[in-house]
């Protein structure tokens, strides 16, 4: 596990501070140290070690643990502070407005995004991987379909939120 560490916790960092898919990464170093280790935590235990296959490249498999720990732990972070109403900062005297500004906007965006979401099982996926970080296994069995289809169904409402990102200017086209 140590050689494990040693070798794969630059690529860890990279993805933590860089970011993926739409999330810019972490950018204070405590929270950058802090998903270091739970992700690493994560890849340690018998159940995720289980799971690597030992045929695909560690890197590969380390990569979608990595985004999968990241999107829970940023769906606990915002699933209990979202309004139905404008987001308030918790801090109305924050040090740097500019940033609670452009949460509140992206909180407004983000509720904006999964209203204009109205099918099924679409609906469903979008509250339950993305907003509660229900686990892809628990949520295909939840809705009544493979593992297969939900994944197909994540990458589709991924790149229909994508399009919408750009069409509101928050990604560049």
């Amino acid at each position: 596990m140590e050689m494990v560490y040693t070798q794969y916790e630059p690529l860890v960092r990279i993805i933590v501070t860089r970011g993926f898919s739409g999330f810019r990464g972490f950018w204070r170093p405590s929270d950058q140290d802090d998903m270091i280790q739970t992700i690493f935590m994560s890849l340690f235990e018998e159940k995720t070690r289980l799971a690597y296959d030992g045929i695909h490249p560690y890197s590969t498999f380390l990569r979608g643990v990595a985004q999968n720990k990241i999107r829970q732990q940023l769906s606990k972070n915002t699933r209990f502070k979202r309004t139905d109403g404008a987001p308030v900062p918790e801090d109305p005297m924050a040090e740097n407005m500019e940033a609670v500004l452009l949460e509140s906007e992206t909180l407004l965006l983000m509720k904006s995004f999964r209203e204009s979401v109205d099918t099924e099982p679409d609906k469903s996926i979008l509250q339950g991987y993305f907003v509660d970080g229900e686990s892809e296994e628990s949520l295909a069995s939840r809705l009544g379909i493979t593992r297969y289809k939900l994944r197909k169904g994540i990458a589709a409402l991924h790149a229909q939120m994508e399009r919408f990102l750009k069409e509101h200017h928050v990604l560049e086209k």
